[in-house]
């Protein structure tokens, strides 16, 4: 007996039971596909890519801003127990092939605007077997018959790579089971049901954009893309589609706290219940913004990664600086310096296991093999404390070992950013020869009186004096993500290229 969690199947068993239910609608065009619709949609796809050449196991990559094909293509390719791999395409070339060489695809789809510039590198990857055009996914027979699911809970259902904020990408492999796992853990952690309007701001290459928009549709909900993100786009949407809920990174959630009050004031006058914060650690000054200008909002922050849903903060402790809450449901956590559990209050580095954990890494099993009875870490430091909340200290590359002394660039960030000419801030550490690594802070300020001596006088009231900042830029803007996190290794390189 086939397994009934695999994406196809759960696809077509909300199909069955709402045909007429809007799944998903792409706010950018218009554009919109009920439950029968994709279906359907990803059926004729799954045959058209078993036409060229596609069978189980297969990877198809894709390089596509067209959000309805990305959504039809990731059931059509699961439907044929194939694994979709997304690709950037804001990188370049160069990055596509090294990325698809690595994966192995055997099928890429791709926009017809970017047939040129692939061109040369086709023969350079031998492994792929078809290149397929947006257009040649568009004119298919239109056939209402179901495609059988070929799937089962084990197999991989995609390849994810992760957005190498802090060194080399790598390919996330999840099964249909995993995936599951980890759409499960999300909407049962954040109460997401199949009433409910998403809206995604995440582009669909990365699992913010693939993972919320699977977790809705497993959930029966309705998902509107808006991507790329433009703030006053996405507050249009919010209120034009009477989203429920929205996850936002919060660089994402800083744009819209500064448009106009009018637009700003109306995210709350409508359906909107829930904004869930997510990728990047949500500043306690960031979050009172957010109260102050929403108050009728619940606010969450989610501690998730690619590989694994880890925690989530309810709209509870507001005041919890750097807290991310209890354990996803279907997740354990533990904190462990070596392999030693810490007490609580004691910091060491998060690992998490359960439901949403993902199967490895795609061609370097060791990377996750070596974490000893399932537990899995993404590098971070944190503590729990005596009541099961988890705080993040700091990803443990980001850490800055000044004289000695471990510290957090979250905590420095967190005082920077409450003082009120301060819109973002980004900390790191960079080479010193006495200190070994040095305090340097980047800032965006909302007001141009801000200047260095007055933030560094504001942080001296509020820090000992060896977790000050010992330089500080005030820059225009930081460099980011295509999602909007803080590329912090782009900081470093920045300063240490000045010196």
């Amino acid at each position: 007996m086939r397994s009934q969690f695999t994406t196809g199947s759960l696809l077509s068993a909300w199909a069955h039971a709402q045909p007429e239910q809007t799944a998903v609608i792409d706010a950018k065009s218009g554009r919109h596909l009920s439950y029968r619709d994709l279906d359907e949609a990803s059926a004729n796809l799954g045959r058209f890519l078993h036409t060229q050449g596609v069978g189980p196991h297969d990877i198809v990559g894709y390089l596509t801003t067209d959000s309805l094909l990305v959504v039809s293509l990731l059931f059509a390719v699961g439907k044929l127990g194939a694994v979709w791999c997304p690709l950037n395409p804001n990188a370049s070339p160069a990055d596509w092939m090294r990325q698809l060489g690595h994966a192995g695809a055997a099928a890429i789809v791709h926009d017809d605007a970017l047939t040129a510039q692939l061109a040369p590198w086709i023969n350079t990857l031998t492994g792929v077997r078809a290149w397929i055009p947006r257009q040649a996914t568009l004119d298919l027979d239109q056939d209402p018959k179901p495609f059988p699911d070929q799937a089962v809970d084990a197999d991989v259902a995609g390849v994810l790579y992760t957005s190498g904020t802090t060194g080399v990408p790598k390919g996330a492999r999840h099964t249909h089971g995993s995936l599951w796992g980890w759409n499960y853990s999300l909407l049962a952690s954040a109460g997401m049901h199949r009433d409910d309007c998403l809206i995604n701001p995440y582009p669909l290459f990365h699992m913010g954009g693939v993972g919320f928009t699977l977790a809705a549709i497993q959930a029966g909900a309705t998902v509107v893309l808006i991507t790329p993100f433009d703030a006053a786009q996405f507050a249009d949407s919010v209120t034009g589609y009477g989203g429920t809920i929205t996850l936002m990174v919060p660089t994402m959630v800083q744009s819209v706290l500064d448009l106009p009050q009018a637009r700003r004031e109306a995210f709350d006058q409508g359906n909107l219940r829930q904004i869930i914060t997510t990728s990047a650690p949500l500043l306690t000054e960031t979050r009172r913004d957010m109260s102050r200008a929403w108050p009728a909002l619940k606010i969450s922050v989610l501690y998730s990664a690619t590989e694994a849903v880890f925690s989530l903060l309810r709209d509870e402790r507001p005041e919890a600086s750097l807290c991310v809450g209890k354990p996803a449901f279907g997740m354990e956590l533990t904190v462990l310096q070596g392999s030693a559990a810490c007490p609580p209050g004691s910091a060491g580095t998060i690992y998490g296991r359960g439901i949403s954990v993902f199967a490895g890494y795609h061609r370097a099993p060791d990377q996750f093999s070596a974490h000893p009875d399932d537990w899995f870490t993404c590098g971070d430091v944190g503590y729990l404390d005596p009541d099961g909340y988890l705080y993040l200290i700091d990803r443990e590359k980001d850490l800055i070992n000044s004289g000695g002394e471990k510290l957090s660039s979250l905590e420095i960030e967190n005082v920077l950013r409450e003082h009120p000419w301060v819109k973002e801030v980004g900390v790191v550490g960079i080479p010193d020869r006495y200190w070994g690594e040095r305090v340097h802070a980047v800032v965006v300020a909302h007001d141009g009186r801000l200047t260095r001596e007055i933030l560094l006088a504001f942080a001296a009231e509020r820090l000992p004096r060896y977790k000050l900042p010992k330089s500080l830029a005030l820059v225009s803007e930081l460099p980011k993500t295509d999602t909007g996190k803080i590329l912090k290794r782009a900081l470093r390189e920045t300063e240490t290229s000045h010196h």
